[in-house]
Parts: structure tokens; C-alpha cells; sequence
């Protein structure tokens, strides 16, 4: 019986020993990876108004009725056609006054447009709002740096 009990408890420490010794393994090698990506991304953003405004059109309002002017405002924006698209977003801001994705896109038209103090004032406005996510935010500052 001695025998037994002093077995049991050699298997419990070795068990209890072998959990707390593990650790994780950090791939270092993908995180750098990540990192570079999300870097290079950044330098598009700030040299490369293709990939902004493709990066813009990703964000969604939060508010269903807002996010349908948004796609049909975006309609006319991919085909070029700036005055509808920004009467479109006008219309939006109207509505709500709280949605950094109208901020975003009137923003980036006024640079499109030329009018960089416009589009600055719009993203400076658009970082007002307080529920702006990081994403978003840095966006935003690309165009307040203008």
C-alpha cells in the first residue's frame, strides 16, 4: 500500500511538474512577417491614393440607412462621377453626423477634387467622433496631416 501511495504521488509531481515547465513557443518569424505587411501598408497609404480609397470603401457605417447612401455614393465614386457621389454623402451627413465612413470618403473626394484644407477639415471633424476605431483613426489622420 506504501508502495502504491509513494508511486501515485511520484506521478503527480511529475505531471504537475511537466504542466508549469511547458511555455509557448513565440514565432517570431511570423510576426515579423506581419509586421513588414502592416508596414508596407502604412506607406501605401501615405504614397499610394489607389490603395486609400480602396481602403476607404472597406469601412461600413454602423447605421443601416446610412450604409445605403454609402454604396450608392460609392457607386458613382467608382465611376467617376465626384458631384453625385459627394451630394450622396452630404445627404448622409444630414442624417447622421456620427459616422467617421462619410467622413472618410468626404475626405478623400476633396483630395481627389484638389481641395486639400477641405479634406483635412473633413478628417480633422471625422476624429471627433469618439466610437472611431484605430483603423479608421489612422485613415483619418492620413488626410488631417494634409
Amino acid at each position: 500500500m506504501k508502495k502504491i501511495k509513494l508511486i501515485s504521488l511520484i506521478l503527480t509531481i511529475i505531471i504537475v511538474s511537466s504542466c508549469t515547465t511547458t511555455s509557448k513557443q513565440v514565432k517570431t518569424s511570423n510576426s515579423k512577417i506581419e509586421l513588414d505587411l502592416f508596414s508596407s501598408s502604412v506607406d501605401q497609404l501615405l504614397t499610394n491614393e489607389n490603395f486609400l480609397k480602396s481602403e476607404i470603401l472597406k469601412i461600413n457605417a454602423s447605421k443601416p440607412s446610412i450604409q445605403r447612401i454609402l454604396n450608392e455614393s460609392d457607386s458613382h465614386w467608382l465611376k467617376g462621377n465626384l458631384k453625385k457621389a459627394n451630394s450622396e454623402l452630404e445627404r448622409a451627413l444630414r442624417i447622421s453626423k456620427n459616422e467617421s465612413s462619410v467622413f472618410l470618403r468626404l475626405a478623400h473626394i476633396r483630395l481627389e477634387q484638389g481641395l486639400n484644407l477641405e479634406s483635412g477639415s473633413f478628417a480633422a471633424r471625422g476624429l471627433l467622433i469618439s466610437d472611431v476605431s484605430s483603423w479608421e483613426r489612422l485613415l483619418l489622420n492620413v488626410y488631417a496631416k494634409d
